[in-house]
């Protein structure tokens, strides 16, 4: 399996100041969590709710998210990049249909961050994901459930896993806002550190880090406000180191990666050390994406419904 060319990492945290400059981080493939045997490919549910998962399209070997009736989001890094390309998204809307393939075009680049719009003779979705829109009011801290297709996890080493196989199945995990990096052209991510669980933290066994083929997954959150799971990250990448100062990347799942190396600086700390998955903060995108997310889903039916005894005429909408 080819990989993109690594990007650095532009977490700071405590562990810098004892010598670790940042992690090489790869554009990210599926979800390795903790908990046996390492994937999770069952859509969760938080009582009667799904928090997201029925949203996820397949966009190939990545995943698509569709935002309104006539776009879906993905990262830019798997897609063609030129505007006016071609791109296919397999989607059941939200499993109220059968799964069909919905030809797009590659409309809007910001960051690491495509929205593809359905050609002109492509039906309408009629289900999408609600889309957190405020950046002041999605914290350090909130949960997240975390979305996305690539690799099982792989056999144990120092500090966590390797990647394992390609996998092509969706899976989850979770974890939590832990802070938000800006990169060089101010586009920001939510970056999820892979903790891992014990009895003082109170983490589940689902904490999860992406592997290669998550990108273009997507992170979803409660927010109270409109009581509801909203989108809130689309997957870009996720933290490698090196073995020894002037190795190859390993590609692993690590939970703490002291005695590993970047750019052949030895990464020390007296606490543990893990790596980082990192999404595409849509709250500071939305000015991006506004354009396509409105109608709201109940906007659109209602809208369908109510022009429906005006064009009896017509035929059923498609």
């Amino acid at each position: 399996m080819k990989l993109r060319p690594m990007k650095t990492s532009y977490r700071l945290r405590a562990a810098l100041m004892l010598g670790l400059i940042g992690a090489v981080c790869t554009p990210a493939r599926a979800i390795i969590v903790f908990q046996d045997p390492g994937r999770l490919t069952t859509m969760p549910t938080v009582g009667s709710v799904k928090p997201g998962w029925q949203y996820l399209g397949n966009y190939g070997a990545f995943t698509g998210i569709p935002i309104g009736p006539r776009a879906w989001v993905t990262a830019e890094h798997v897609t063609g990049r030129t505007i006016g390309s071609a791109g296919v998204l397999n989607y059941d809307n939200a499993g109220t249909s059968s799964a069909s393939n919905y030809a797009s075009t590659l409309a809007v680049v910001s960051g690491d961050l495509a929205v593809m719009t359905l050609d002109s003779n492509q039906p309408s979705f009629t289900s999408w994901a609600p889309v957190w829109s405020d950046p002041n009011t999605l914290n350090v801290g909130t949960s997240v459930y975390m979305y996305g297709k690539g690799t099982e996890r792989g056999s144990a080493t120092t500090g966590g896993w390797t990647w394992g196989n390609a996998a092509s199945t969706l899976s989850y995990g979770t974890n939590q806002v832990d802070t938000f990096a800006a990169d060089l052209s101010n586009n920001v991510y939510i970056q999820m550190d892979f903790n891992q669980p014990n009895g003082s933290n109170n983490l589940p066994n689902t904490e999860g880090i992406f592997s290669t083929g998550d990108s273009g997954g997507g992170i979803f959150a409660f927010n109270s406000a409109n009581a509801r799971y909203e989108l809130v990250g689309v997957n870009y990448g996720v933290d490698v180191v090196t073995q020894t100062p002037t190795g190859s990347n390993y590609l692993a799942a690590l939970y703490n990666a002291n005695g590993y190396y970047y750019n052949g600086q030895l990464i020390s700390s007296p606490n543990p050390t893990p790596l980082s998955s990192y999404s595409t903060a849509i709250p500071y995108k939305y000015n991006i994406i506004a354009p396509f997310t409105v109608p709201e889903p109940g906007t659109w039916v209602m809208m369908i419904l109510s022009t429906a005894g005006l064009v009896l005429a017509r035929k059923r909408l498609v």
